[in-house]
């Protein structure tokens, strides 16, 4: 005892001391090592941890089940990944286009029947005076319920003057000329046309001479091709 507490050796005591700080700090280290490293050494008690105010560690929520669908790798399609079994896809059926519906023109309209059409003449005014010129109208009705078509070309229209059963005159005995001239009628439809009489009376292709028509009651008819209007009466003073 008296040896460890009075070293004796050829150094001097100051060497010894030196010495034996060093191994008991040694000591120390070694200790303090181990109880750092047992279960428990670091952790404060339960009341010291609960006087410092520390909560409780948060509840960690539980991972999602992984998905059992993998991606197939390249090459082997239906196959999933890390080699399972294989899924089956079913195939998209592609969806089927409709072609778009194209409305056919319109027909063209039909030519008129001679049952579609209403012919009617009539003069301007109700009487006229001997030396002066009337003024015949002539109407063409469409009295169907379509539209259609019909050549209302001069030389197919006519107006005739006569005094019971005679012929006196017509439109088209010195002027029988005149193109074609299709027209669209629809139902309903009047087409009118107007002719300047002389006052003087005609033959066919405006033969013979020609004389004026005196006074007296007088009928007119009109004519587009094969229909014939109606009589109309015919005055002049």
């Amino acid at each position: 005892m008296i040896h460890v507490l009075h070293p004796v050796g050829p150094l001097p005591p100051q060497i010894y001391w030196r010495r034996r700080a060093l191994a008991f700090a040694a000591v120390v280290v070694v200790l303090l090592l181990i109880w750092a490293i047992l279960p428990g050494g670091g952790d404060q008690p339960r009341d010291t941890a609960a006087a410092l105010g520390s909560s409780p560690s948060p509840t960690v929520p539980a991972a999602a089940p992984t998905s059992l669908t993998a991606t197939a790798p390249s090459g082997d399609p239906g196959r999933p990944a890390g080699g399972g079994p294989a899924v089956t896809t079913a195939p998209t059926t592609p969806a089927r286009t409709t072609p778009a519906r194209t409305t056919p023109p319109p027909a063209p309209p039909k030519s008129c029947s001679d049952s579609a059409i209403r012919v009617s003449v009539a003069p301007k005014q109700p009487s006229y005076p001997v030396g002066q010129n009337p003024v015949l109208d002539l109407q063409v009705r469409n009295i169907s319920g379509v539209a259609c078509t019909r050549d209302l070309g001069a030389s197919l229209q006519e107006i005739l003057l006569y005094r019971g059963s005679t012929r006196l005159w017509s439109s088209n005995d010195c002027f029988p000329g005149g193109g074609r001239d299709a027209e669209l009628l629809r139902p309903g439809a009047v087409e009118s046309f107007s002719v300047t009489w002389s006052g003087l009376g005609s033959r066919q292709k405006c033969q013979g001479t020609r004389t004026r028509v005196g006074a007296g009651a007088y009928t007119l008819i009109g004519r587009l091709g094969a229909v014939i209007s109606k009589r109309a009466p015919m005055v002049l003073k």
